[in-house]
């Protein structure tokens, strides 16, 4: 399913499979050449702007990193493009699809707004639920305690949670100080992590005001779309460094809870530990083994190979933002003190034998 939240985005193939599809209809419908156009190649081009340039959009961009839902606004956009491309007389007979695709997205918000409707009336309970739990434990634990304490897991709820929690580190946690303590490990400080996500937000700034610019000379609603999507972009660039930042590995004395930001955690009980040892495989973990991997690191200008291995005697849920799940039988973790990490798993993991031995 969702495998990595870190990787770099594959523009390049993004951008040259939509550029094909965007150039082969401006050829054909700019050009006298195949002219005149039968609505049969029309229907093509519909499926061209609405289905493939979407989904090449979900594939390469959207999947793992934002909610699918996004994926009908690249609709729009892309079907905005089209209404440039293919003449007005040829659009006419499909000027049903905006509408639908609003529609849709507007079904989409309504679900949406019924739900936010019945978490405030719930938010009471919420709220004391979150001030009863410990202090010291992050934001994004407690605010997933507390709701869970109250709502039945589901895929909307846990969304509106990673919401929630995305605003949160975006907005109200610079001033918090990090948790730290002797059982806290953090995973970016001898990395170049923090570095890289200012050079992507501060590109991501530069690319909203310039295609702002220039699609507000071309198509108000698709420059108003288009900035919406960056500053969302942005907003979860700094939420997500800011999660990092604030929030370590945290050891406790029956598991491992393992948060990279707040779009993946895995919380390990230390008795489903098989093996713990150095790793020693290579730098970047083939997707076949990203399948049941949990990888327990941030990205980096160049990434470096994880330091800790475990093996797990049964697969384990690992919670993915959005809602997603993933079973994993293994975690690997490049962490900023690993040789402490170890000291620390091996004193758990031997008081658990221990315990299992009374």
């Amino acid at each position: 399913m969702i495998e990595t939240m870190n990787r770099p985005i594959r523009w390049i193939p993004y951008l040259f499979l939509s550029l094909l599809v965007i150039g082969s209809n401006v050829i054909l419908y700019q050009t006298t050449y195949f002219q005149p156009i039968p609505t049969s190649v029309l229907i093509g081009s519909m499926f061209d702007f609405l289905l493939v340039i979407p989904l090449l959009t979900y594939y390469f961009i959207i999947r793992k990193r934002y909610s699918w839902k996004l994926t009908l606004l690249v609709a729009l956009v892309s079907y905005a493009f089209a209404s440039f491309i293919i003449p007005d007389d040829l659009l006419k007979s499909v000027s049903f699809i905006p509408k639908a695709i609003l529609l849709l997205e507007a079904g989409f918000i309504s679900i949406e707004l019924y739900l936010l409707f019945i978490v405030c009336r719930k938010l009471p309970k919420v709220k004391k639920s979150y001030r009863d739990l410990a202090v010291d434990l992050p934001f994004l634990l407690k605010i997933k305690l507390a709701v869970n304490l109250h709502f039945a897991q589901s895929r909307l709820i846990d969304s509106l949670v990673s919401e929630v929690t995305m605003f949160y580190y975006a907005f109200f946690s610079w001033r918090k100080a990090p948790m730290m303590n002797g059982q806290t490990f953090t995973l970016h400080k001898n990395t170049s992590y923090v570095a890289l996500q200012l050079m992507l937000i501060h590109a991501l700034i530069i690319e909203s005001i310039g295609l702002h610019y220039f699609f507000s000379q071309w198509n108000h609603t698709v420059s108003l779309i288009l900035l919406f999507i960056n500053i969302y972009s942005i907003l979860f660039l700094i939420s997500q460094m800011q999660a990092v930042k604030k929030v370590p590995i945290i050891v406790t004395n029956q598991s491992l809870i393992l948060n990279i930001g707040f779009i993946k955690s895995l919380d390990l009980p230390f008795k489903y530990i098989q093996e713990w040892k150095t790793y020693e495989g290579p730098d970047e973990l083939s997707a076949a083994e990203m399948k049941y991997t949990f990888e327990a690191r941030v990205s980096d200008f160049i990434p470096e190979k994880p330091n800790i291995e475990l093996l797990l005697k049964k697969p384990v849920r690992s919670d993915i933002i959005y809602g997603f799940k993933k079973n994993v039988t293994r975690v690997v973790i490049k962490v900023d003190n690993p040789a402490e990490l170890m000291r620390l798993i091996e004193k758990r993991m031997a008081d658990e034998e221990c315990n299992l031995e009374d």
